[in-house]
């Protein structure tokens, strides 16, 4: 490193009394190893001994502190063969070199006490969906493997996710679908389809191939938070000869999950939501076909922002249990 320090000399008289010049800073470049080499020949007043403790060539070392004389403009040592003896130079040099290399160390300090704090936060937010269910678990193997993370993660509507990222609240989310502002990086993390959700011992779970026609006839529950759901069930069903009129509007996937599980009706998402949902032994997820309607899972960051330490451990995580529900 590299600094630039200015000194300003003192003001001037110049052709009058009542006028003055101001002085003009004198630029100095050097380096934090000069100064540091400094010190230690300062503190050792051996160049040997000097060397030796800066790891370096006694000739380096020599040639280093003369570029710290050559930049100061001054001569710090008297060399004799055995002995570095500081002049006043280096004396008054010397409190100030060591406050500076103070100041760079504090420096470093904070800052490395600023990304620790920052690695062992993971903020995000994610669709309400994704919560009731595989989040948790993930959650629950981050915790275990890293107990000194902060967890902090906020479920809400699809509008919210994005905005909380915009904000910096959070560091990404995670979601169903593409968003357009330009600030949005969206990535996919695993591809699913939309499947029909009901109960296991019901006559649309015993068929081996279900197809959106088979739907039409059947009580549907809507998630009325998942408005670009709705759009896709309506437009599938369309096909089969069937406006879409909900049975239920829910808000919430567990009350609807619920209520699939009393044979109120069905639900429609991706298959995977329902792994890890208290009722996962009553209901099961049949992939609808015809036509075959393909989600992502995405993870929406600023653009140009990189994904902390532990967030990629807990997306990797979370990819994983993913692909072992299958």
């Amino acid at each position: 490193m590299v600094l630039s320090l200015f000194l300003g000399a003192a003001p001037q008289s110049s052709f009058s009394d009542s006028a003055t010049i101001p002085a003009m800073p004198v630029q100095i470049n050097i380096t934090l190893r000069q100064m540091r080499a400094f010190l230690t020949a300062y503190r050792l007043r051996n160049l040997t001994h000097a060397a030796d403790a800066m790891n370096m060539t006694q000739s380096a070392m020599s040639a280093m502190i003369r570029q710290f004389e050559e930049s100061l403009g001054i001569r710090l040592f008297e060399r004799t063969p055995r002995v570095l003896r500081p002049t006043k130079a280096a004396e008054k040099a010397f409190a100030q070199v060591e406050a500076i290399l103070d100041n760079v160390n504090a420096l470093g300090a904070d800052m490395q006490d600023l990304a620790e704090v920052h690695e062992s936060v993971l903020a995000f937010s994610c669709a309400p969906a994704l919560s009731a269910g595989v989040v948790p678990t993930v959650l629950a193997k981050l915790h275990r493997a890293a107990p000194e993370v902060k967890i902090v993660f906020y479920d809400a509507g699809d509008s919210s996710l994005i905005k909380r990222v915009l904000d910096e609240e959070v560091e990404f989310s995670l979601g169903f679908f593409q968003h357009e502002p330009e600030a949005v990086a969206s990535t996919p993390l695993v591809m699913d389809h939309l499947s029909v959700v009901c109960r296991a011992d019901s006559a649309l779970a015993a068929r081996e191939r279900v197809t959106w026609e088979d739907l039409v006839s059947e009580p549907i529950i809507n998630l009325s938070r998942g408005v670009k759901v709705h759009q896709l069930i309506s437009e599938a069903l369309s096909t089969a000869g069937r406006a879409y009129r909900p049975a239920y509007e829910i808000s919430f996937i567990h009350t609807a999950l619920a209520l699939a599980a009393q044979g109120m009706g069905l639900v429609v998402l991706p298959g995977y939501l329902i792994k890890g949902n208290p009722h996962v032994g009553t209901l099961v997820a049949k992939k609808l076909h015809d036509p075959v309607i393909e989600r992502s899972l995405l993870i929406h960051t600023r653009q140009g922002h990189t994904l902390s330490a532990v967030a990629v451990e807990f997306i990797d995580m979370l990819k994983e249990h993913l692909a072992s529900l299958g």
